[in-house]
């Protein structure tokens, strides 16, 4: 039976479309024109005569009322969502026609949906696999002409006539939530997968979770669209996966820049630096990103720098998708080593797509500040923070930072450069994040580490000393015998046990790199605590 998928996830502020100019239609644009399967996002409108649509009436679908820049952004969107795979996402209609009829799939954006209803977009699950030229459609108008949410919806709906259903939620008892997951998080790391409701996060991606046909029925997004039944599968890796693999760093004028891209969730890229004379590298590695602070990027970046097989220092900030570095190396050969990694929000599964890095290595150059580390603890409802710098100049200022989210800092308090601790009572009771901004007598300026700390409620139960694990172990002080239980992001229940009057150490089951869920029964309340997994 052929199965139809509809994207119905609207918000309501997606409901009034607004009165747009047509405008030229962005032909020529091709993501892959060597891949052995086509998919043609076609803007400019089409007369649709199917059995499949419409009852077999033909009806006419008028062009997208949409700017040139924002097909394109789409187009670009649109492309590093399949940038993974074998596959050309296409605007150009002649591209289309010249593939094979079993290798190809034709994506209708258009204003045009009352023949069907309201919904964000419409398609038949496994059509790409039929050869019988039967498009799928994204409305366009209803999605409020907005190019992020076109782009969410496009890549959903390709998704479905490649094989795809819906990514559901369920909650730890396995009863259904909603038929289309919303993730979870805010800012730029914001996770949601594509085949769920992807409007409102930055970092949507293909997912391994459980589908609408129930929460014990996992759907693996990658491995069905790269499967032998679409028959294009991945792209060829284009930079070597080990050192001696590695493509070779070259300096012009004392600058480098270099790109790649992360083709599967283990895929890891190296570059060679080879320096003669010891000096101050700089490094700033960007995803391929469509808009400001990393705009629906597809990858969180980790980047590690190496001397032979063994890691110097690892680049991942905690809150952005990017990575930066500035150190001094001494004379030798040296890797960068790029991958995906996990974050706060998910898995590196499906942060897949392309990156650029940039950067600058200036010979017989020194960093004035060798180590900035700054460490925290609470004290009687008082944030205490201290610091240690190891430095070849004098500091001129250092000004402490804080932040609700990780990702806005504002100034907190300016101290000379000779303090090294800080305290004060802060007026909020959630998590806070801090770091230092330190300005040498050279002026160049640094930024520390970002810590957190967060305040035990009063009259709490229990206290967890780390949300943050390396083993797999979560210990937890508790001031009584309560209950818990842990599971991960889909809802599926993991371990389960009782906590006793004291330390507990709790044995967690051999769990993969990302984020679970503590939930503690007290009795009176289910709390429920995010555990990371390093």
């Amino acid at each position: 039976m052929k199965r139809l998928a509809i994207l119905t996830v609207l918000f309501a502020a997606l409901v009034s479309a607004a009165n747009k100019v047509q405008a030229q239609v962005p032909y020529g644009l091709s993501s892959f024109p060597t891949a052995s399967a086509t998919i043609f996002l076609d803007f400019d409108g089409q007369t649709v005569n199917s059995p499949y649509w419409n009852g077999g009436t033909p009806f006419v679908c008028t062009a997208a009322a949409l700017t040139n820049a924002q097909m394109v952004r789409i187009f670009n969107q649109v492309s590093e969502d399949f940038r993974p795979f074998n596959l050309n996402i296409t605007t150009d209609s002649s591209v289309y026609f010249a593939a094979p009829a079993t290798r190809r799939q034709r994506i209708i954006i258009t204003p045009t949906s009352s023949w069907y209803g309201s919904a964000g977009g419409v398609a038949y699950v496994e059509s790409f696999r039929w050869g019988l030229e039967i498009p799928g459609f994204v409305f366009s108008t209803l999605l409020n002409n907005n190019a992020k949410n076109v782009s969410e919806a496009s890549s959903h709906e390709i998704g479905h006539t490649l094989g795809l259903y819906h990514q559901s939620q369920y909650n730890s008892s396995c009863g259904f939530v909603t038929e289309y997951f919303a993730g979870t998080g805010s800012g730029e790391i914001g996770w949601a997968p594509i085949m769920g409701n992807s409007y409102s996060r930055n970092l949507t991606l293909w997912h391994n979770g459980p589908n609408s046909f129930g929460c014990n029925s996992l759907q693996n997004d990658l491995q069905i669209l790269a499967s032998s039944a679409n028959g294009f599968g991945y792209r060829t890796d284009d930079v070597g996966n080990t050192t001696t693999a590695a493509a070779a760093v070259n300096l012009t004028n004392n600058n480098y820049a270099i790109s790649g891209f992360v083709n599967n969730t283990t895929d890891q890229d190296f570059f060679r630096l080879n320096l003669t004379n010891p000096g101050r590298l700089t490094l700033n590695a960007l995803p391929f990103s469509v808009a400001a602070n990393n705009g629906s990027a597809n990858i969180d970046l980790q980047v590690s720098l190496m001397n032979g097989n063994t890691v110097i220092a690892t680049y991942n900030p905690t809150t952005s998708t990017a990575a930066i570095a500035d150190t001094t190396l001494n004379a030798g050969t040296y890797y960068i080593r790029v991958a995906n990694t996990s974050n706060a929000n998910t898995t590196n599964y499906g942060m897949l797509g392309n990156y650029n890095m940039t950067g600058t290595f200036v010979a017989n150059s020194t960093l004035p500040i060798y180590s900035l580390n700054l460490s925290g603890a609470i004290n009687q409802s008082k944030h205490e923070l201290s610091w240690g710098i190891v430095a070849d100049e004098a500091i001129d200022n250092i000004r402490i930072e804080v932040s609700e989210d990780g990702r806005s800092f504002s100034k907190l308090q300016d101290v000379v450069g000779t303090q090294r601790s800080f305290s004060y009572q802060p007026q909020q009771s959630k998590a806070l994040y801090y770091r230092l901004f330190v300005t040498t007598a050279s002026q160049l300026t640094y930024y520390s580490n970002i810590i957190t700390l967060k305040e035990v409620a009063t009259g709490s139960n229990y206290t967890i000393l780390s949300n943050r694990i390396n083993t797999n172990e979560v210990v937890v002080n508790s001031k009584g015998s309560y209950s818990w239980r842990l599971i991960d992001m889909n809802g599926r229940s993991l371990q389960s046990g009782r906590l006793t009057t004291g330390i507990n150490r709790l044995s967690t089951p051999a769990i993969n790199s990302g984020m679970y869920l503590l939930q503690i029964a007290d009795g009176q309340n289910i709390t429920t605590e995010r555990i990371i997994k390093n």
